[in-house]
């Protein structure tokens, strides 16, 4: 399979490439003019990531309609795989142009008209008509809104059954599924480096060489060497312990530890129980944040409970409700 794509690829000339098999089809990925990170585990194409989130949504079918600053892209999912998808080089920015052209105003009064008046607006919806007319897809059934578009007012009115995904922002989309690559099992290529290099060889040669020689030297140093090392360990132990805790003398460091740890915790349970003791029923978390002693929950609810918990910053969501950030110190 890999010969024979391997002549298929190279009419397009120099590309990276991979592909992967799934229920008799092969699914291929090529990319050009991309440098690839030389630390780089895996790489995932976008269609593939948007087309992942149908699973954590449990949606076997589903459409999704990503509309970010340069392009639209439109992705159908399909017995829970990538069925289909379509991108047009038109996004964000291009209703701001239409907008400029068309009312001779400056990109800055442009953005703000989009974003106070959205597809109310006669200008920025026949403008996104033209997006729309571009994709040439069908928008029935349930259309999972993504991208920084999704905020649009009115963009709802559009699609048959609009719907959100509770787990991240609209414009998180691409990484949000990007992250559960390897969680779901599915048809994306990964171009995962699966063969070791010769580089790569000759490096754990030397490192299994040395670390060889460094077991059998522990057996065979001598007593005076051992203690010697052992001691110099301890001291620097305690150099370290004494630079996070100035105030504490170092004398049993492990020991030390593990009663500081036991504190710290007892802090953060006493921290987490005041704050859930505190949620009304009906409130949704979904991010926790503890750092130097300030525990943070972040979630949603509706206007009349969210107001009640005296949050330290609240906004609107596109579903209605409200996200709010409690603090607790």
């Amino acid at each position: 399979m890999k010969e024979y794509l391997k002549y298929e690829v190279s009419q397009f000339g120099e590309v990276l490439w991979d592909f992967s098999l799934k229920d008799g089809y092969y699914y291929l990925v090529l990319a050009k003019d991309f440098e690839v990170p030389k630390d780089y585990y895996a790489l995932d194409c976008e269609v593939f990531s948007l087309a992942r989130i149908s699973g954590v949504l449990g949606k076997e079918e589903l459409k999704i309609l990503d509309i970010g600053r340069r392009k639209t892209t439109f992705v159908k999912v399909s017995k829970g795989e990538l069925d289909f998808y379509r991108v047009v080089l038109k996004g964000g920015d291009y209703l701001n142009e239409y907008l400029v052209k068309n009312l001779n105003v400056n990109y800055e009064e442009a953005e703000r008209i989009k974003k106070e008046k959205g597809l109310k607006n006669e200008i920025v919806k026949k403008a996104f008509h033209e997006i729309m007319e571009g994709l040439g897809v069908d928008l029935s059934g349930e259309v999972l809104l993504s991208g920084g578009g999704a905020r649009l007012k009115g963009i709802e009115e559009f699609v048959e059954k609009p719907l959100f995904n509770d787990y991240c922002e609209p414009e998180l989309n691409s990484a949000f599924g990007a992250s559960l690559k390897f969680v779901y099992k599915d048809s994306s290529p990964s171009f995962r480096k699966e063969e070791i290099s010769q580089k790569e060889q000759r490096t754990l040669a030397l490192f299994l060489g040395v670390s060889t020689l460094a077991f059998f030297a522990y057996f065979t140093l001598k007593e005076p060497v051992k203690k010697e090392t052992l001691k110099t360990l301890n001291q620097k132990k305690k150099e370290l312990f004494s630079q996070k805790f100035p105030d504490i003398p170092p004398v049993l460091v492990e020991e030390q530890l593990k009663s500081l740890t036991k504190t710290q915790k007892e802090s953060v349970l006493i921290k987490f129980n005041k704050a859930f003791m505190k949620l009304p029923q009906g409130v949704k978390v979904y991010r926790i944040e503890y750092t130097n002693g300030v525990l943070k929950l972040v979630g949603e609810g509706n206007e009349e409970i969210v107001r009640r918990l005296k949050p330290e910053s609240v906004k609107k969501t596109p579903k209605g409700t409200y996200e709010f950030t409690l603090v607790l110190k």
